[in-house]
């Protein structure tokens, strides 16, 4: 985890400072007055953009998930396994656990992803045996968006029925 971003300005005697702390999607408002500190307040990231009338697309904030499912038997690759977009997390994650629930991970394979103001695809969670370690489907869909190896630790991963 890394550390807060931080904007402030001030003297010794006086100042205040803004962080973004992402992991709890909060903004810390910090301060100081003759050397004494502030007590400091957090503020939910879309409540503050709520009460200045910001639209959060506008920020950065993510607002597409991508739905990606394959059979291991009819490898696609790429954009040809997405199986829906959703502009709710909500929605994402409820379309994610049903094809989870419906796919037996045996035959195939699921992720979430989403994409960030920044336009980056990150991957949320998965299931299945993904087919990235197959070397076969890897020369044959060179465009396949795929992880090598096994995924980092913090990915939300569901266990292969």
């Amino acid at each position: 985890m890394g550390r807060a971003k931080r904007l402030g300005t001030g003297t010794r005697n006086a100042g205040l400072a803004i962080e973004y702390v992402r992991s709890r999607k909060v903004v810390r408002l910090l301060g100081w007055l003759y050397g004494d500190p502030i007590e400091p307040v957090e503020i939910p990231v879309e409540e503050l953009c709520s009460r200045l009338g910001i639209d959060p697309r506008d920020v950065g904030k993510p607002h597409n998930y991508l739905l990606f499912a394959g059979s291991h038997r009819h490898p696609a690759g790429g954009l040809r396994d997405l199986v829906a977009t959703y502009d709710s997390e909500e929605e994402a994650w409820a379309a994610f656990r049903e094809l989870r629930q419906s796919h037996p991970s045996a035959q195939g394979w699921g992720e979430l992803a989403a994409i960030d103001g920044m336009g980056q695809v990150n991957q949320l969670a998965w299931f299945g045996l993904h087919p990235a370690g197959d070397s076969s489907v890897a020369k044959k869909h060179p465009l396949r968006r795929l992880l090598s190896g096994q995924p980092p630790a913090y990915l939300r991963a569901v266990t292969p029925s």
